[in-house]
């Protein structure tokens, strides 16, 4: 197991260059206006996105782990159901360009990052079943690599003065790349994987089936992008561009979750399915180290918040160290939230962990109107994101107090 967590920190280590230091030097580069424009797009073809990656690398990621014999048939099963909510998602881009206009989504913008994203959400897909199949050096060394080609080649169009477009075009490039190497590793791994060929169930049974994953796999990663286009209807282009250096540096440190949650997923699924006594015990490990890694990271945006502002970002991001100590609270209770998220996952509780999120995110969104009617400012807005992730976590550990006390049973699968 020691060995799976140094692959995936390697794997994830690779996401943090990619989706910290990139954006560090966008940012940089740029400054809060044209960084905040390309935030923006990012983010709202990462929130169509979501609607193709339906949680489908975690649910691949339990349900092979847990049945390798099928993997070729959950794989193509998926694979189908995934197409179809592209082409919804692709419907939606064009009806939310036409809605919201080319000044606010510039098309020559928003079409490459979009392709981008989809070209990660595929790569991704086939990336699931290798930490499924204990395949983690593989995957390592093919998401290092495809993370590496990205950071170097929209680095250095930015570095030579390129345009957000420019640097859009530079990630399609080095996504489809990954995306044709996550193709041939999954074909590598399981030899019998053949999408063409006829499946047990269509799109629309698999889609039933994935749900609670789908469904929260959208929810986590909303509570990433939502906030960014509520800060542009709220404060402006040049406030996302200041909100959004804070936000990845949370997502960037983030990104580390997965180092735990990829490992001990698996591990975890297979203790609760035998009902072996050492499960909580184990889930005990992961939640401290989880706090750990959340301690680390944290702590030092509330205590050297301005020294790293200027550090990270320079002087032209002012007022972004009356920020960062509030990221650091977001970043510990994400940490926290995710050391619970974790067991609850392993044990087959995702339509509750569904129901937290709807929870966490309908805070935030009551206490929205009551900020916009106060005139409140970019630092209330972190603190009610905040208020909604703590609410999000207490609702983790009442579940998990009621599976621990036998109140409530499983999921039905």
């Amino acid at each position: 197991m020691k060995r799976n967590f140094l692959y995936t920190a390697v794997s994830v280590g690779s996401r943090l260059l990619v989706g910290l230091l990139l954006f560090l030097l966008l940012a940089r580069l740029w400054g809060p206006a044209q960084f905040g424009l390309f935030s923006f797009v990012f983010s709202v073809s990462a929130l169509l996105v979501l609607l193709v990656d339906f949680g489908f690398a975690v649910y691949l990621l339990r349900e092979v782990a847990a049945t390798p014999a099928d993997a070729a048939r959950l794989i193509a099963e998926a694979f189908r159901a995934k197409l179809l909510l592209m082409a919804v998602a692709i419907a939606l881009l064009v009806v939310a360009g036409a809605a919201i206009g080319a000044s606010t989504l510039p098309p020559d913008l928003v079409v490459p990052l979009f392709l981008a994203a989809l070209a990660m959400s595929f790569s991704d897909f086939f990336v699931a079943p290798l930490r499924a199949l204990d395949r983690f050096d593989l995957e390592a060394r093919l998401v290092t690599m495809a993370n590496a080609l990205q950071f170097v080649l929209a680095g250095l169009v930015a570095w030579q003065g390129g345009s957000p477009m420019q640097v859009a075009w530079a990630m399609v490039v080095s996504r489809c790349v990954y995306l044709a190497l996550a193709w041939r590793a999954a074909r590598k791994v399981v030899p019998l994987l053949r999408l063409r060929d006829p499946v047990a169930i269509g799109p629309l049974p698999t889609l039933r089936r994935a749900w609670p994953y789908g469904v929260d796999g959208i929810l986590v990663t909303a509570w990433n992008q939502l906030d960014v286009v509520a800060v542009r209807v709220l404060f402006g282009t040049q406030a996302v561009g200041l909100y959004s250096a804070g936000q990845k540096v949370v997502l960037g440190v983030g990104a580390l979750a997965p180092v735990v949650g990829n490992v001990m997923i698996p591990r975890l699924s297979r203790l609760a399915a035998v009902g072996d006594r050492t499960f909580w015990k184990t889930a005990a490990k992961t939640g401290a180290l989880m706090g750990f890694i959340g301690a680390a990271f944290g702590l030092p945006l509330m205590l050297f918040a301005q020294p790293l502002a200027d550090l990270m970002f320079g002087q032209s991001f002012q007022g972004l160290a009356g920020l960062l100590p509030l990221f650091g609270g977001v970043l510990l209770l994400r940490y926290v939230a995710a050391s619970a998220g974790v067991v609850i996952t392993a044990v087959g509780f995702q339509s509750r962990r569904v129901v937290v999120q709807l929870v966490g995110l309908g805070t935030v969104a009551c206490l929205l109107p009551v900020l916009a009617a106060q005139q409140g400012q970019l630092s209330d807005f972190v603190a009610v994101f905040m208020f909604g992730q703590g609410a999000m976590t207490l609702g983790y550990f009442w579940w998990l107090w009621r599976y621990r006390t036998g109140r409530t049973a499983r999921d039905a699968r």
